[in-house]
């Protein structure tokens, strides 16, 4: 559960100090430990924005990463962190750079590039990453909300939330400017 508050929290601050607009929803984690950060996942066209939406893919295995190092957790399995819906869904937007944004370079060049900043960013902000987390993990158990989809995103009965509105409000306290929209 401390792993998926932590990784949660690790996409959304990433996110929102990219520039990314926070979605209502907020974050949450379930009792099953399956967790979700809700963030502009679309990106508006340009390479900035494609770039800031895989960063904040990555940084929440980052911050995972991070966090199972200090603690003394078990890492995760390479194959697991490779086919999990995050990659899955960065190396997706790979392919929306344009040629210039790209300057010759590889997918995979660029993918490397992309993994040791989205790393660099979790370091840098790991003091409100660690804020947010232990908030969400200080919450009561509600029950499970689905999402406005009518999708379940996790399989639990209950979950911990923080809204969107009240990560703008935390972030803002630590320091990060962040905006929240439907």
């Amino acid at each position: 559960m401390t792993t998926a508050a932590y990784h949660e929290a690790g996409h959304i601050v990433v996110a929102a100090s990219l520039g990314l607009c926070l979605r209502p929803e907020g974050i949450m984690v379930g009792q099953d430990a399956q967790g979700l950060a809700c963030f502009c996942k679309e990106p508006d066209g340009t390479d900035a924005s494609v770039e800031a939406n895989i960063l904040a893919s990555f940084a929440g295995f980052y911050t995972e990463r991070r966090l199972r190092a200090m603690r003394g957790y078990k890492p995760r399995d390479f194959l697991a962190v490779m086919w999990s819906p995050d990659w899955i869904e960065a190396r997706a937007k790979e392919k929306l750079f344009s040629g210039s944004y790209l300057a010759g370079r590889t997918i995979p060049a660029v993918q490397e590039t992309l993994e040791v900043r989205a790393e660099q960013l979790v370091a840098q902000y790991w003091s409100p990453i660690e804020g947010l987390a232990q908030t969400l993990l200080s919450r009561d158990w509600e029950p499970i909300k689905p999402l406005k989809s009518g999708m379940r995103w996790s399989e639990s009965e209950g979950a911990k939330y923080v809204t969107g509105h009240e990560v703008v409000d935390i972030l803002g306290r630590l320091g990060i400017t962040a905006h929240s929209a439907p």
